[in-house]
């Protein structure tokens, strides 16, 4: 395996394909792979890095049955409930993340399709937040398979960009949820670009794919031509499917973060959800092509704290991504 080849291909504006994929993933040195995926990205990207937060703005009603999800009605797992946040929680959390220097803030539903109705309501504290804050925070939205009306109403009370993961390969998707598709998914990120937002896009990893289910997903992101890609290690909620899922290596967590910068050398690739799962790995993943990363609490699991998320950030050089 010519692992300089295949740099030298991708700094030059190239791409990989999924045979030379599979073989770095498997065959490469680990150092050397870790390496060329940092030397990409710093070609691409510099020292930027890209850093979000996200609240939970519905919780424990879903009635999707993603097999990972600790909020679908279809498990018992002791989640809190509520049917929006009250506005006074998001703005102080919007608003806090803000004062930290956190770039993107998130409300994200546990839903098929958040209701028009509690759209609405978002879409009113997204305008407080606006209004009340710096104009520095961007404002992103996770509320499902919406269609073209409720995404123009986001665009409009300032939101840009859209996520909705695709989780996994097509092939291993329908092993996982059975109440929506994997088309259901790619018609939302169209609704999406529609109403002018920007699509935000990745997946977990450790829920039994295999090697090729993981860079499959990466082809279709490219092909989908995402540039924000959450990278989400599992963390086996009591009470679901995948409770008892094997944790994976830290080794493992590594190659695939650098196989997917050779495959997306321009994207911000967001160290996401389970980070406290390898954290004997985090500063070198930063070193093996990662350069954006979800701060503070999760959905339903900790995350580890902002202050210390942000000094690791500075220790490491990194700067904050100021661009859309």
């Amino acid at each position: 395996m010519d692992i300089e080849s295949l740099k030298q291909r991708v700094l030059s504006g190239g791409e990989i394909d999924r045979e030379e994929a599979l073989a770095l993933y498997r065959q490469a040195d680990l150092d050397a792979l870790c390496a060329a995926a940092d030397a990409i990205r710093r070609h691409f990207t510099g020292n930027r890095l890209d850093t979000c937060s996200i609240i939970n703005a519905r919780s424990g009603i879903c009635s999707e049955d993603c097999a990972w999800c600790a909020q679908s009605v279809s498990y018992t797992t002791g989640v809190a409930q509520y049917d929006i946040i009250d506005e006074q929680d998001a703005l102080q959390a919007a608003l806090g993340n803000e004062r930290y220097g956190v770039h993107r803030f998130s409300m994200v539903t546990a839903s098929r399709a958040f209701p028009r109705s509690r759209v609405e309501k978002a879409c009113e504290i997204y305008r407080k937040i606006h209004s009340q804050g710096s104009g520095r925070l961007s404002l992103c939205a996770s509320m499902g398979l919406l269609d073209l009306p409720r995404m123009k109403m986001l665009r409009q009370a300032g939101v840009t960009h859209y996520h909705i993961n695709l989780e996994t390969s097509r092939r291993f998707f329908p092993s996982l949820v059975k109440k929506h598709t994997y088309d259901d998914k790619l018609r939302t990120m169209h609704y999406a670009r529609q109403a002018g937002l920007k699509i935000c896009s990745g997946g977990i990893i450790g829920m039994g794919e295999t090697v090729e289910d993981r860079i499959d997903l990466a082809l279709e992101l490219r092909k989908q031509g995402v540039k924000s890609i959450p990278l989400n290690i599992l963390s086996p909620i009591k009470g679901t499917p995948l409770e008892n899922a094997a944790p994976l290596s830290g080794e493992d967590v590594l190659r695939t973060i650098a196989v997917w910068r050779f495959i997306h050398p321009e994207a911000f690739m967001r160290f996401a959800g389970g980070r406290l799962r390898v954290a004997d790995i985090v500063r070198r993943a930063f070193s093996s092509g990662m350069n954006a990363l979800m701060v503070g609490d999760m959905l339903t699991t900790a995350g580890p704290k902002i202050e210390g998320d942000l000094q690791m950030i500075r220790e490491m050089g990194f700067e904050p991504n100021r661009e859309e």
